[in-house]
């Protein structure tokens, strides 16, 4: 495998001490609460905000390097964003939450094909932005196409160049990183966002991707 997932020190409690550089803790997919700890009963009730850093680090050299969520969670009390840090050390506490880039998912519900531009399932000023592109995934998670946003307005997304896209389809803007280096790694924050009275005390889940070339 040459992407593995590692996180950071969680702490939940403590913002100064949330965050900070990799450590030997490595993430397995598809194992319950080794990406994000369980949602305590209280928070549940509610509702909260919950930060978590983890790395993504290659033992190939690799270019175009794309993080999406490519499903979101599946329920509507409960959303997950992804950020990229500013250093390793960076904590819970440095973050600049009111102005910090996010990217997230969302799924196609219209076509405009005459007009180049697609209508979201939600508001997506908050995470997809003019210039960024947005990866598409069909309704097996296969990934099908990035194609680059030309404009945004609340739902409505205008791309340069429209196709390849059904409605249905679930979509990310992608987070990019030019390079990462054999044994290197980069920071990601993940953002979760949790409504009062949710039922965020039962599992959920939802699918990151990571995409690349090699060098």
């Amino acid at each position: 495998m040459s992407i593995k997932l590692y996180r950071s020190t969680y702490d939940e409690f403590d913002p100064t001490n949330n965050g900070g550089d990799i450590t030997d803790n490595l993430i397995e997919s598809g194992v319950l609460h080794s990406f994000i700890p369980r949602v305590r009963p209280r928070m549940a009730e509610i509702g909260g905000e919950r930060w978590f850093k983890f790395f993504v680090k290659a033992d190939v050299d690799i270019v175009s390097i794309g993080i999406d969520i490519a499903k979101y969670t599946k329920r509507e009390d409960e959303e997950m964003y992804i950020a990229l840090e500013n250093n390793h050390n960076e904590v819970e506490s440095d973050i600049d939450k009111d102005n910090i880039r996010l990217f997230g998912g969302f799924r196609v519900v219209d076509i405009d094909k005459d007009n180049k531009q697609i209508t979201a399932d939600r508001d997506v000023s908050d995470f997809v932005k003019a210039g960024d592109y947005v990866t598409f995934y069909n309704k097996s998670n296969n990934r099908i196409i990035s194609l680059k946003v030309d404009s945004v307005d609340e739902d409505k997304i205008t791309f340069k160049i429209l196709k390849d896209i059904e409605i249905g389809y679930l979509a990310s803007s992608s987070l990019f990183v030019e390079n990462i280096n054999k044994d290197e790694y980069i920071g990601i924050w993940l953002k979760q966002t949790i409504k009062e009275y949710s039922q965020g005390i039962d599992p959920n889940s939802c699918i990151l991707n990571i995409w690349y070339d090699k060098k």
